[in-house]
Parts: C-alpha cells; structure tokens; sequence
C-alpha cells in the first residue's frame, strides 16, 4: 500500500476507539480473503503490526493507528474476511479503550 494512513478509519466513542479498513484501501487491496486480528485484551502501540490483511492484490500489516488495549474484535471476519469490502458498519476491526 502506498499510504497507510489513509487505510484505517478510526472512530472514537464515549469508551472506546474503533478501528477499521477505509473504502480507499479497499479499493487498492481488492477482495480481502483473510485477517488475523490481535488477541482480546492485549496492548498495542500506534504504528505497530497488530495483525495482518490478506487480500487479492496484497498482503499487508494491519498497523494500528491509536495505542491501547484491545476490548472487543470483530469475531465475524474470521469466518468472514469479506466483511471488510463492505460498508462501514461490517469493516472494522477492534476496538481499544480511550
């Protein structure tokens, strides 16, 4: 990918910050065929690899954009990777505390 940051929206709430997959990296990726998410309660920093996105056109680090602990992930993509070609609501990837 050329530009990473343009790949991740993040969505801050009253608790929690949501990650997710923006229609510009979908549109460079192609169909997405496989994610590896991080593990529930593990900390990320920003910048770091905290899992992987396997698409048609590329494999790439899944890098988060924000630091924190990982409260929720989005345990549809494992038997659904093809959520992140959707909309907003279904391409996301977890949450971190605020």
């Amino acid at each position: 990918m050329s530009d990473k940051k343009n790949y991740f929206w993040i969505k801050k709430g009253e608790h929690t910050t949501r990650i997710g997959l923006t229609k510009e990296a979908q549109d460079t990726l192609g169909d997405v065929k496989y994610v590896e998410l991080p593990d529930l309660n593990s900390d990320i920093k920003k910048g770091e690899s905290s899992g992987e996105i396997e698409a048609q056109k590329a494999v790439v680090e899944l890098e988060s954009p924000v630091s924190g602990k990982i409260v929720k992930v989005n345990d549809k993509l494992n038997d659904n990777p093809e959520l992140l070609n959707g909309t907003e609501k279904d391409a996301w990837f977890f949450e971190v505390n605020n």
